[in-house]
């Protein structure tokens, strides 16, 4: 499991591909700003969005049941959300401290072309 604490900036950076403390900054001053923790959607999520990301429901299989990371069909690269925790896939790789692909999907976001 994440004992980093810091998957948000982690996953954050790795698929912005940004420097980790320029966007450990960027969190923590918007946190500051909107009284949130750097680490919660209401500020991770626009972060995201002002780089270009958009937000997506779960995938889901024939049986209407969320897709476990592992078995999720990769389109491009994305920022995966699951219960409390975020995951970069880069070039279909997990990239995470730990092995999360177990864990399904509740949402995930992508880069907007």
């Amino acid at each position: 499991m994440d004992q980093a604490g810091d998957c948000v900036i982690r996953a954050c950076a790795i698929a912005l591909k940004m420097d980790y403390l320029d966007v450990k900054k960027q969190l923590f001053a918007r946190a500051i700003e909107n009284g949130f923790m750097p680490n919660s959607e209401q500020t991770y999520e626009p972060f995201l969005f002002e780089h270009g990301w958009i937000k997506k429901s779960p995938m889901k299989n024939s049986k209407n049941r969320k897709f476990e990371l592992g078995m999720m069909p990769v389109e491009c690269d994305m920022i995966v959300r699951m219960s409390k925790h975020l995951v970069a896939v880069v070039d279909g790789v997990v990239n995470d401290t730990w092995d999360c692909r177990a864990w399904c999907s509740n949402s995930y976001f992508i880069k907007q072309k």
